[in-house]
């Protein structure tokens, strides 16, 4: 299990690089959906880490940026397409 978490937080990390590059693949549907699932997913690998609390900790930390950076994908996108 720890050993998927790591993969999980280092599929965050690549995430958030295509997010810093305003990457089309990261915000086509199919990015988006998997954005969310890989998120999810990470949710589920955090709850089933008992014994593990350093990783535990930074899966949780990691888990909380991608939620941060969608809730600012979707104040970026209202910001923008509400321009004239």
């Amino acid at each position: 299990m720890m050993k998927l978490a790591v993969t999980m937080m280092l599929t965050h990390f690549i995430i958030f690089i295509l997010w810093i590059m305003n990457s089309g693949h990261l915000f086509s549907f199919y990015g988006i959906t998997a954005w969310i699932a890989l998120v999810g997913l990470g949710f589920i690998i955090q709850l089933k880490l008992d014994k593990v609390m350093m990783v535990r900790r930074l899966l949780s930390i990691s888990n909380g940026w991608m939620v941060f950076l969608m809730g600012a994908t979707v104040l970026i996108y209202f910001a923008v397409s509400s321009m004239p």
